[in-house]
């Protein structure tokens, strides 16, 4: 565990650092969707979606290893218990986002230097274009579902049996 990940600011380092997590992985997943679908997005924007997805990685490493030294200082209810338990599987997800769209800019990057150097197209640049977008679309999703579930049940522990309180003159 990284120590500097007891607190930041003299709070607790977790629900600060989650909220990179939680938006950098959808972020970079969309944009992982468009560069694989949209050639001309890779020219323009393609090695910052990647950024953003291997920055939602290290921003969902940072929330897990943050959330195992909150759980240290606390008494873990059951649902902060299956919380805890399903933070490997964000940084799991987050892995997937962030893969998928390192994984599109260096085949895009592979065949952009064969044609600047006047080399001829490989004859599986086509099929396997298309092969790597469709695997990264398809792991962009499952990888957003898994950090979306693990951010839920996050927010479920810390709310679920509590209400908002009600202005006084106001009612439901």
């Amino acid at each position: 565990m990284i120590a500097f990940l007891d607190s930041l600011f003299g709070l607790p380092a977790h629900p600060l650092v989650v909220h990179a997590a939680v938006v950098l992985v959808p972020l970079a997943a969309l944009g992982t969707v468009v560069i694989a679908l949209w050639p001309a997005a890779r020219t323009r924007v393609g090695w910052i979606v990647a950024a953003l997805g291997v920055a939602g990685f290290f921003a969902a490493f940072l929330a897990k290893e943050s959330g195992e030294a909150l759980l240290a200082t606390t008494v873990a209810t059951p649902l902060v218990q299956d919380h805890a338990d399903m933070g490997t599987w964000g940084v799991i997800g987050a892995f997937l986002v962030g893969g998928s769209a390192c994984s599109v800019m260096l085949l895009d990057t592979a065949v952009r230097l064969r044609a600047a150097k006047g080399q001829p197209a490989w004859s599986v640049t086509r099929p396997l274009t298309f092969l790597v977008g469709v695997v990264a679309v398809v792991l962009s999703v499952v990888g957003t579902v898994l950090v979306v579930d693990v951010g839920h049940s996050g927010a479920k522990a810390t709310w679920d049996g509590t209400r908002a309180a009600v202005p006084a003159g106001r009612s439901r």
